[in-house]
């Protein structure tokens, strides 16, 4: 559990506190100067008001990462996520040929087993201990990216036949998966501990052999072999407990064609060809979340310009990088600020907020990996200029970690430029900040933050600001 402190506050306004400690010491200013005495205040009871939105189109194409899996979380429901992808050709697919006295003879193959192969790259949310199922099915249109749009989003998809090429249940080891990855090429390398594999179907193993040994154009250019092939979609068990992270580099997913020499010398030798999911625009990952398990109605947020207040939600705001969810920061009176003395200024200003407690842990749902930015907006929730530090750089958050005491934990931003700007421009009624993950990656993470909003805990937003004031 928490353990709560105190700080001695002495009333600026109903809404406002400033409080003087024996380390804010009063300064005179000597007589050549001004008649007047400085002091250095420390406050941090500004009202904060939060929420949360939605960001109505999340890009997901195009990544070298996607997700795939579903798992249960209390906050949020089920989340769950299919990757639709491109199989690449892999290079010309072409018979060997073999020196038959003085002649060249083409080598024809026969049909052993067609698997597919994906090696996790070591990311995860969810609980890995239960069995997982994932299933293959071939896409039935081509994969095009409409004129309107630049990419595909998290809620985009395509048809595809219901019927699977192939499914497997297996335990997910994505530490010891990407660990043990291994790019030796040999034809009987044993794969089953190196990553998730499962057979595909026959026919359509049979069917790519059948056009190598006739030498079809179809296996011999990329052009061809997507008009055959449109893609695939890889589909997560409606039971799975855990959400995988994949990087599409170095070929760690592939669909792999196992087949055997049948002719002269090279006869009974095996062999295999390898036809990898390349990163490219036209892959993406649909994320979709069943929010009725959840203690909280977060569907309620239908479009980008609405927001639902923490009010509404325990005094909770959420992030959630897969669903593109944000918290919105409002701090209504800041520019009273101007009013504390007869001049003043901003020596720091640091943002905090606090992840809910008991809503983490180092297994299941752990704290996210990337920092967190802060980006000015309006009451349409569009993200306009991201804030900077007072070193000139992009704001990002800083993680402050009490061993002792993990839930007292918390995150923090150097926003003294910012609360500089409104004092010097003015502060217009819909400003606000949103709180997110760094835009490149939502879509494509499984970071998740829960923070504790309640007016009267400790652990609730905060600005601390330290304020030069002259009297």
């Amino acid at each position: 559990m928490r353990k709560f402190s105190f700080i001695i506050i002495v009333n600026l306004f109903a809404f406002l506190t400033a409080c003087d400690s024996d380390g804010f010491q009063e300064h005179e200013v000597g007589d050549s100067l001004i008649d007047k005495s400085t002091e250095v205040r420390l406050i941090d009871t500004f009202t904060i008001e939060s929420s949360t939105v939605k960001m109505d189109s999340v890009l997901t194409s195009g990544q070298n990462n996607i997700l795939f899996g579903s798992y249960e979380d209390e906050f949020f429901g089920r989340i769950s996520s299919d990757f639709y992808a491109i199989v690449g050709l892999g290079g010309t697919f072409s018979l060997k040929q073999v020196t038959v006295g003085e002649n060249l003879e083409k080598t024809p193959i026969r049909y052993d087993s067609l698997v597919f192969i994906s090696y996790p790259d070591g990311n995860y949310m969810g609980d890995t201990i239960p069995t997982q199922s994932m299933s293959i099915h071939r896409v039935t249109e081509e994969i095009e990216i409409p004129d309107d749009q630049i990419g595909f989003y998290a809620h985009s998809s395509f048809p595809y036949d219901e019927e699977s090429l192939g499914s497997s249940d297996f335990i997910a080891k994505p530490i010891s998966q990407f660990l043990e990855y291994s790019d030796e090429k040999e034809a009987d390398v044993e794969i089953d501990d190196l990553g998730i594999r499962f057979n595909m179907e026959d026919a359509l193993g049979m069917d790519i052999v059948r056009m190598v040994n006739a030498e079809n154009d179809t296996i011999k250019f990329s052009d061809k072999w997507l008009k055959y092939l449109n893609g695939v979609v890889l589909k997560a068990g409606e039971d799975n407990s855990v959400m995988l992270s994949y990087n599409l580099q170095a070929g760690r997913m592939k669909m792999r064609l196992y087949y055997t020499y049948t002719a002269y010398e090279l006869s009974g030798t095996r062999d295999f060809h390898d036809f990898p999911i390349i990163a490219s625009s036209l892959n993406f990952t649909n994320v979709k979340s069943d929010f009725s398990s959840a203690p909280y109605d977060l569907d309620q947020i239908t479009d980008e310009t609405e927001d639902l207040s923490s009010e509404e939600t325990g005094n909770l705001a959420f992030i959630h990088g897969g669903l593109g969810m944000l918290t919105k920061i409002k701090i209504p009176h800041l520019e009273r600020l101007n009013t504390v003395g007869l001049t003043g200024g901003v020596l720091r200003a640091e943002l905090k907020f606090y992840p809910k407690d008991e809503s983490f842990d180092d297994d299941i749902f752990k704290l996210p990996t990337l920092p967190f930015t802060l980006y000015q907006t309006d009451k349409q929730n569009q993200i306009l200029t991201q804030l900077v530090g007072s070193t000139g750089s992009a704001a990002s958050s800083n993680y402050v970690e009490n061993r002792d005491n993990q839930d007292e934990s918390f995150y923090s931003f150097d926003v003294t430029s910012y609360v500089n700007s409104v004092l010097a421009n003015g502060q217009e009624f819909d400003d606000a900040l949103l709180l997110t993950l760094p835009i490149s990656s939502l879509g494509v993470s499984m970071d998740r933050l829960i923070i504790e909003n309640e007016s009267d805990s400790d652990f609730r937003i905060r600005l601390k600001t330290t304020y030069v004031v002259q009297n």
